[in-house]
């Protein structure tokens, strides 16, 4: 299914050790600046047209206990959101280890073609398993 390997990077290969960090530490910055503020952002317009919660609800609260380090009430607002950020941690940690070391081999994630319709078929389910948890848990 989904493989990591290790391999030099290709000629005119994106630096994904630089570009993710970088995206990452900078949206942190900009969050934490923004919600110590206390500036607020608009209502969501799809909970305001259905009555039910879109993918991205819960992720601005799960930023603000992120913010604040309560990382439990934050998974509950937003379990994908919060995954990502652990996600984004890690990969942070990784690339400073890769540029401390200065490795020449990258990491990398492959899927193979016969199982990359697996792969799809695995993220939308995840996808609606997250959509349902939302429904439940922002709703009542």
């Amino acid at each position: 299914m989904l493989r990591a390997i290790r391999r030099p990077a290709y000629p005119g290969e994106l630096n994904h050790e630089l570009v993710w960090p970088a995206a990452f530490l900078s949206g942190a910055v900009f969050a934490w600046v923004w919600f110590l503020s206390g500036l607020q952002l608009p209502q969501c317009v799809f909970i305001r047209l259905t009555g039910l919660p879109c993918l991205g609800c819960g992720g601005t609260r799960c930023a603000r206990n992120l913010v604040n380090f309560d990382f439990a009430q934050a998974f509950l607002y937003h379990p994908v959101f919060f995954l990502v950020v652990l996600l984004a941690v890690l990969w942070t940690a990784y690339a400073a280890v890769f540029w401390i070391r200065r490795d020449t081999l990258r990491l990398r994630f492959h899927v193979e073609p016969a199982q990359a319709k697996r792969v799809r078929v695995g993220f939308v389910l995840l996808l609606a398993a997250h959509w349902a948890w939302q429904c439940y848990y922002l709703t009542r």
